[in-house]
């Protein structure tokens, strides 16, 4: 490991990936996300890009500092729930016990397995949001399932 005295590596990649590639950027074009169906005001934009700031932060786990000194007034909010935030992104990225399979060395094709399970869940999608009201996990398979779908959508019409 290159950084083996680091505590918070783990926690970090883990926000870079989920905050910078996908929350903050469905905060900032909504739209494009299918979040919402008109776009945003502007003054509804601006306050869209100020909590992404704040959020975007707070998951790298630094305040603001002088470069951006208008934003310092956020800087308790980030103290305050920097811990917290920690700890969601470690339970993000903490895997409990072994997936099980076949083990390594099998030659199963996960690409076709993966896409099998999608298409299943999206076979049974009305199934799954109603019972996802009572489940974390099945609310979880239902998110995963939204977005890949709407990634699939734009894939396809970005190849026409």
């Amino acid at each position: 490991m290159k950084w083996p005295n680091e505590r918070l590596v783990k926690t970090r990649v883990v926000s870079g990936f989920i905050f910078l590639r996908l929350i903050c950027p469905a905060l900032l074009n909504p739209r494009q996300f299918s979040l919402i169906s008109d776009p945003p005001s502007l003054q509804g934009a601006r306050s869209l890009v100020m909590i992404a700031k704040c959020l975007q932060n707070l998951a790298n786990l630094v305040e603001f500092g002088s470069k951006e000194q208008h934003m310092e007034v956020v800087n308790p909010f980030i103290l305050k729930n920097k811990e917290r935030m920690i700890m969601f992104l470690d339970t993000l990225s903490t895997v409990n016990g072994k997936p099980e399979g076949e083990g390594l060395g099998s030659r199963g094709d996960i690409a076709r397995d993966l896409g099998t399970l999608h298409h299943i869940c999206v076979t049974h999608l009305r199934e799954l949001q109603i019972r996802a009201k009572s489940s974390p996990t099945i609310k979880k398979l239902v998110t995963v399932t939204e977005m890949l779908t709407k990634h699939k959508q734009k894939y396809t019409e970005m190849i026409r």
